[in-house]
C-alpha cells in the first residue's frame, strides 16, 4: 500500500510539473510490433516545433519505459523521430512510404504499425509524466550523454589508489563511485573530474574518524558544492571550482 501510495504522489507532482513547465500535447499514437514492443509519441504544442515525447515498452532491452523528448524531422522521403542518445542523434522511430520501423539502442530494429485500439487507451499526461519523472532521477541524463569509458575508467583507477591510500590510513574500507549521469559532456570535455571529486578521498582520509562506518564515498556534480551524510555513506557534489575550494568546504562538514 505505501509503494502504491509512493507511485500516486510521484504521478502527480510530475502532472503538475508537466502543467508548471507547459509541456502541451497535441496528439498521440501508438505504434505496435508484433513481439508485443510499442512506441508512444506525443506531439507537443507548438506543432511548428516539430517536438515529439516518445516512450518505449516492452522491448525487452535497458530502454523500457523510456520517456525520451525528441523531434520529428521531414526528411523529404519520409519522417524520422529523432533523439539525443550517446551524445549524438539517434533517429528512434522511422517512417518511409507509411511504413514504421523502430531502432532501439542494442537491439535488431523492428517494424510497427498504428494502433488505433492502444492508441484509445494510452495517455499522453502519463507519458510526459514519465519524462519528467525520468528527467528528475537522471535516466534521460544517462541515456542522452556521450560514452566516456577512457575517461570513467582513467578516474576510477585514480580513486581505487585513493581508497587504498585510505584503509592504509584509516583501517576501513569504502568504495569511491561516480554519479556519471551527473557529470554532462561538456563537464567530461573540459573538467578533470577527478581533480573535481579527489577532496572527498584526501579530506576523509585526514578524518577517520568521520569514515569509520561508511562503506560508499559518492561524486556528484551538480551548480553548488554540496555534502550529505548516509547511515553509511558520504555524498559530495563537486563543481567546476571543486578542486580548489572543495578541501575547505569539506573540512567544515566532516566532523
Amino acid at each position: 500500500m505505501a509503494r502504491r501510495m509512493a507511485m500516486v504522489l510521484l504521478l502527480l507532482w510530475a502532472q503538475g510539473a508537466v502543467a508548471a513547465e507547459s509541456l502541451e500535447s497535441l496528439a498521440l499514437k501508438v505504434y505496435r510490433g508484433t513481439d508485443g514492443q510499442s512506441i508512444e509519441v506525443v506531439t507537443l504544442a507548438p506543432r511548428e516545433a516539430s517536438e515529439v515525447v516518445l516512450r518505449l515498452q516492452g522491448t525487452d532491452s535497458a530502454q523500457d519505459g523510456l520517456s525520451v523528448r525528441g523531434k520529428a524531422r521531414d526528411t523529404g522521403r519520409g519522417v524520422d523521430y529523432v533523439v539525443r542518445h550517446r551524445g549524438a542523434d539517434w533517429v528512434l522511430l522511422s517512417q518511409r512510404a507509411g511504413d514504421y520501423e523502430a531502432f532501439v539502442p542494442g537491439k535488431p530494429s523492428f517494424r510497427v504499425k498504428f494502433s488505433q485500439e492502444a492508441t484509445g487507451k494510452a495517455s499522453a499526461s502519463e507519458v510526459l509524466a514519465a519524462h519528467l519523472l525520468q528527467r528528475e532521477s537522471g535516466r534521460i541524463a544517462a541515456f542522452e550523454k556521450k560514452a566516456w569509458p577512457h575517461l570513467e575508467k582513467k578516474y576510477t583507477a585514480r580513486a581505487a589508489e585513493a581508497m587504498a591510500a585510505l584503509r592504509k590510513a584509516c583501517g576501513t574500507s569504502p568504495t569511491f563511485t561516480f554519479d556519471w549521469k551527473t557529470f554532462d559532456d561538456a563537464v567530461m570535455a573540459e573538467l578533470d573530474v577527478w581533480a573535481a571529486c579527489a577532496p572527498l578521498a584526501t579530506r576523509a582520509r585526514a578524518r577517520c574518524v568521520a569514515v569509520k562506518d561508511v562503506t560508499v564515498l559518492t561524486c556528484r556534480f551538480g551548480p553548488a558544492l554540496a555534502f550529505e551524510r548516509g547511515a553509511d555513506a558520504l555524498i559530495f557534489t563537486t563543481t567546476q571550482g571543486g578542486a580548489a575550494e572543495g578541501p575547505a568546504f569539506l573540512d567544515a562538514r566532516l566532523k
